[in-house]
């Protein structure tokens, strides 16, 4: 497992690190640094704090399914999951790692498989009515910019191709097939399958309320994930309508969730080039593209990482330690 996660953070940092690259060498302005300044300092207090509400619906609407399927952990933890969570998704395509890390976060905390796969299930659910509900709009905006949706589309198509060509070449010289989970966990997943349908039936059954109260908090979760562009165009000290800036990112927030590259790296920079320079100066474009994507996925996923690997090394620790008392006695 180890193993993969470095591959995926190796390919992470590649992809990010080309698509800065690209950025800086081609929209980084002369007067970088009078461009930072001048930074509105109040609206990039609000985007942080968006970024925070993100998270804190996030642990929201996982906090309230946990605790009603009798998985009780502390408040102040569930920032842990879903930090962790994020981290997860940015190293794994289409964002699978997302929801793959909460059965470690949560088996720490006397989570059952079982269990665990119950609440990724319904959280996914509750999650995927933003995308449902929004999807309308996403198209409505297409049509209105229909060379938008061409560059996000090309964007998407190139990396596809690149990537597609990149694993055929990785399974040939290898010729291992990458494994993502391993076939022990496997085992166990089937074993605790009808558990786990049992486990869904009797949640919709018995807490259809806490179901509608997480759908609630997907959607302020996501309008939290939104608000964090907006407010850093705004701390560009650039005026725009609000419905304009939010209906704008839709496009690209659905090309980030099934781009091929890990946690839509590449698309999401470019990308934001692509969506926001209606809305910012020339000189402003690419600094701000490239500070929303730490603001808004890279942030969080440095910070998910470190706790990810302190988690790890606790546990291997006290596994050691455990070991090593048992066999004195």
């Amino acid at each position: 497992m180890y193993k993969n996660i470095v591959y995926g953070i190796f390919l992470t940092l590649l992809v990010v690190s080309f698509s800065f690259l690209y950025i800086f060498v081609r929209h980084i302005p002369p007067n970088l640094k009078g461009v930072l300044f001048s930074l509105n300092k109040k609206h990039l207090l609000f985007s942080f704090l968006s970024l925070f509400s993100f998270h804190t619906f996030d642990n929201l609407r996982v906090f309230f399914i946990s605790r009603a399927l009798g998985l009780r952990y502390p408040f102040w933890y569930g920032y842990q999951v879903s930090l962790v969570s994020t981290f997860g998704a940015t190293i794994t395509p289409a964002h699978l790692g997302g929801e793959v890390f909460p059965f470690y976060t949560l088996r720490r905390v006397g989570g059952e498989i079982a269990q665990i796969l119950s609440i990724i299930t319904l959280k996914g659910f509750a999650g995927l009515i933003f995308y449902l509900l929004f999807f309308p709009f996403m198209l409505e905006n297409l049509v209105k910019h229909p060379e938008k949706g061409l560059e996000l589309l090309l964007m998407i198509g190139s990396l596809l191709v690149i990537f597609g060509l990149v694993f055929m070449v990785a399974k040939a010289v290898f010729k291992k097939r990458p494994q993502i989970i391993s076939v022990s966990f496997l085992f166990r997943l089937k074993f605790n399958f009808f558990k786990y349908l049992l486990i869904c039936k009797k949640f919709f059954k018995i807490h259809k309320k806490v179901f509608f109260l997480a759908i609630l908090f997907s959607l302020l979760m996501y309008f939290s994930f939104l608000m964090v562009g907006i407010f850093l165009v705004k701390a560009f000290r650039q005026e725009a309508p609000f419905w304009a800036l939010f209906s704008n990112q839709l496009p690209l927030l659905y090309a980030i969730f099934i781009s091929p590259t890990p946690g839509g790296s590449g698309v999401g920079e470019l990308g934001a080039i692509v969506v926001f320079k209606d809305f910012l100066t020339v000189e402003s474009i690419g600094i701000f593209a490239m500070l929303w994507r730490i603001l808004s996925q890279y942030l969080s996923a440095m910070i998910g990482g470190v706790i990810f690997f302190v988690m790890g090394t606790k546990d291997l620790l006290n596994k050691k330690n455990s070991q090593t008392k048992h066999s004195f006695f």
